[in-house]
């Protein structure tokens, strides 16, 4: 056996030994392991100070100080790299969120200079170096097709997968088909080419001929042989030999696989494309940026990485006491825009905290109707979230017990678990796509939001979020839910296509918070049943008790084959979602062969995050959770009718539960004719109002629709203040509005 072959072998036992010993750690040890008891420490400073989690307007120096600390390791690792400056970073979920962003920076830069220079757009192949198949599965698969012969599946078309000897080799087939133009370079840094002269200069001439390299780090990147030139090279011939990427990816291995993370860190140059006015949104992940990841990586760090931490714990400490330091960093390391809106909401200067449903900013305290968009079960920072976790570390079948439960809740058998909303989106696609292999084609519905990671974007219909982003999947379909014909649209595109799966979310939360029609959802059961089409739901904002029941398929009596949840699953601390699916599904990949759902349960094997949905769930029951819930959505349906019936500025009222959209009508009004924007001059005066400060958002396709998605455990109380504040704001004159603008502008550029 080579030694690539051996290391392979080695390292997916490995694999599997961690994954089988964590899933099963709580039906089998009456003791947290140190990892678990680590984590649990870092959720109870953030409870006891009430430092909030999930609170995009919060400059949180936490996540601050880890753009320091990952740009230092950089610097540390190419210190060729220091010379110009500090390199931003952008925080995900995993090492493989940060990795497909990372490709998305590296297509999209790769494509806009060929547009600058006036050339033919040719779609940028990428090579992913992989030895020891740390991303299997990550672009594409192989299974074994029903009459027995392998058949390869492309979830992101363009990307080619070879080992580091056949990278050197220019093996005709697979190595050079990428890199004799123009295009992308991963190389991860456990790399075991016994050639590694050769392997440099492969990506030198590569980086010469314009390509981008990205770097994948692992928290032992300190020990790589792939890093720094060889050791026989003297410091003054470095510069010539060390490869220095021009973007760098980090995983979960900086937290010692305990907490959710990732990031990727790129050249100023290269990130400031989605830095400019109107990408702000281009790219996110699902719970970032967050607390908990951040002070955890930090942590981390200072444990294995003394020296380093040493160097920059000053800097870090100034973070947490200087704010016009932190408004610098934060803004030029993570996010000007955020920056920006941060500062225009009055969140810059002061302290903020949160705790149960309200936040303070200083003196001000403002309800949360946001709670990370669907995140907020019970608030802020539950103050019995830490002993409730560690009492169900005597707990003798936790997973046997949450396995039930869900199983009684969606009807659906098997899980794996994810990291975020948009990795379950992802992981759910890949498995329909493997059980129906050769099937090929996904429809999905107009105005559903699948996540902004490049698999991910197949079930985003939206134009913008996929500019200059090819190659990407192009087996989808959509279709409009809302069209009078979209049943015959949807009979036609099933009859014409090999269809594998139909996605679609029951109400579409970013697409303005429309349920889906009944005639619309009869045809997709009936097309399941005749045509053996999988069903897969994204219940990633309706579900976790959201709109009442558990799950809103379960209420409509719409039985999906594969069905994700997430924010809610988080209890606004711990970063986690699931892929549920069927036993059919089930059946169809153990016919294929294929290692991919062990490998994704490894990679989100996540103790915390397990509790914590089992916890969740618990608690519904004994509070009988999904009667309050449905109680306060009509309480809020009733209030928002009163109060807003006769404003002429309000075209609708939506409620599911407590997700709640309010369409406005702004073509005529006097503030979009002067070239405001309306809807976030609404935001901004409620922020502000005298009696209840409160916190909305808004639909990220259609920003005429304000978004509400309070706490479920919001009181009557609370529900009448929030309408009032909603019914003022919304009667407010022009005047008052520009005023509120002006205001709002100036702290932004403060």
């Amino acid at each position: 056996m080579s030694s690539v072959n051996l290391l392979r072998s080695n390292f997916r036992m490995s694999e599997r030994t961690q994954a089988n010993r964590a899933f099963n750690s709580s039906d089998s040890e009456a003791e947290d392991s140190a990892e678990v008891l680590s984590v649990l420490e870092t959720c109870d400073r953030i409870i006891r100070l009430k430092i909030p989690n999930l609170l995009r307007l919060y400059l949180n120096p936490f996540v601050a100080q880890t753009c320091v600390a990952l740009s230092e390791i950089v610097h540390t690792a190419w210190p060729e790299t220091r010379r110009f400056g500090p390199r931003p970073s952008f925080l995900a979920n995993s090492g493989e969120e940060a990795l497909s962003g990372a490709l998305k920076l590296a297509r999209f830069t790769l494509n806009s200079r060929q547009n600058q220079a006036g050339q033919l757009q040719k779609n940028p192949n990428a090579i992913l170096i992989d030895d020891l198949q740390r991303f299997h599965g990550f672009a594409s698969t192989t299974v074994k097709g029903t009459s027995g012969d392998d058949q390869r599946i492309d979830f992101i078309p363009g990307v080619e997968v070879v080992s580091s000897e056949a990278f050197c080799d220019g093996d005709k087939s697979n190595a050079s088909a990428g890199v004799g133009t123009a295009g992308i370079v991963v190389i991860s840094t456990i790399a075991v080419s016994t050639n590694l002269t050769a392997l440099r200069e492969q990506i030198k001439a590569f980086q010469q001929r314009g390509g981008l390299l990205i770097v994948c780090l692992t928290a032992d990147w300190e020990a790589s042989r792939l890093i720094g030139p060889a050791e026989h090279v003297d410091a003054d011939s470095r510069a010539q030999e060390a490869i220095v990427p021009d973007i760098v990816v980090f995983d979960q291995s900086f937290t010692n696989h305990s907490v959710p993370f990732g990031a990727f860190s790129a050249t100023a140059e290269v990130y400031s494309q989605w830095t400019v006015k109107g990408m702000a949104t281009f790219h996110s992940t699902t719970y970032q940026p967050n607390t908990i990841s951040t002070m955890h990586f930090l942590k981390c760090l200072d444990e294995n990485s003394p020296t380093l931490f040493s160097r920059i714990q000053h800097q870090l400490k100034t973070l947490l006491v200087d704010h016009h330091e932190l408004r610098k960093t934060f803004r030029s390391l993570f996010s000007p825009a955020l920056s920006r809106l941060i500062s225009a909401s009055g969140f810059q200067d002061d302290d903020v905290t949160a705790s149960g449903h309200f936040i303070r900013v200083g003196s001000r305290r403002l309800f949360d109707g946001v709670g990370g968009v669907a995140c907020s079960l019970r608030g802020h920072n539950p103050d019995k979230w830490v002993p409730e976790m560690e009492a169900l570390s005597r707990h003798p079948r936790l997973h046997s017990e949450l396995s039930e439960r869900l199983h009684g809740l969606t009807g659906l058998r098997h899980f794996v678990p994810a990291v975020s909303g948009g990795s379950a989106v992802e992981q759910a696609l890949k498995l329909a796509l493997i059980a129906q292999a050769p099937r090929r084609t996904v429809v999905a519905l107009q105005g559903g939001f699948g996540g902004k990671t490049l698999f991910a974007l197949t079930g985003t219909a939206k134009e913008f979020y996929k500019r200059q982003l090819d190659p990407l999947y192009q087996h989808v379909r959509y279709v409009d839910a809302f069209a009078s014909n979209a049943v015959e649209m949807l009979q036609r595109v099933v009859a014409e296509n090999d269809v594998a799966v139909i996605q679609l979310e029951l109400v579409q939360g970013v697409g303005g918070v429309r349920e889906i029609p009944a005639p619309l959802l009869s045809a997709i059961q009936t097309i399941r049943e005749e045509r053996s089409v999988l069903v897969f739901v994204d219940e990633i904002q309706t579900g976790m008790f959201r709109t009442g029941p558990f799950v809103r398929s379960r209420h409509l009596r719409f039985q999906p084959d594969l069905l994700t949840i997430g924010k809610g699953t988080s209890d606004m601390m711990f970063p986690f979602a699931m892929t549920l699916f069927s036993d059919r599904v089930q059946y169809l990949l153990s016919q294929r062969k294929t290692e991919l759902p062990e490998k994704m349960k490894f990679r989100a094997q996540f103790e915390v995050g397990y509790r914590s949905v089992l916890n969740t769930l618990r608690q519904a029951e004994s509070d009988d959770l999904s009667a309050s819930v449905e109680a306060a959505g009509q309480q809020f349906a009733d209030s928002l009718r009163r109060h807003l019936g006769r404003l002429p500025i309000v075209r609708d009222i939506r409620v599911f539960g407590l997700l709640i959209g309010i369409e406005l009508d702004l073509k005529n009004s006097l503030v979009k004719k002067l070239g405001l924007n309306a809807a976030q001059l609404y935001l901004a005066q409620m922020l502000n109002h005298r009696k209840f400060p409160l916190l909305m958002g808004y639909c990220q396709y259609e920003p005429h629709i304000l978004k509400f998605t309070p706490p479920l455990s919001v009181t009557s109380e609370e529900i009448e203040q929030a309408c009032g504040t909603i019914a003022d704001t919304l009667a407010s004159s022009t005047v008052q509005l520009i005023g509120t603008g002006v205001k709002a502008l100036w702290r932004s550029r403060k």
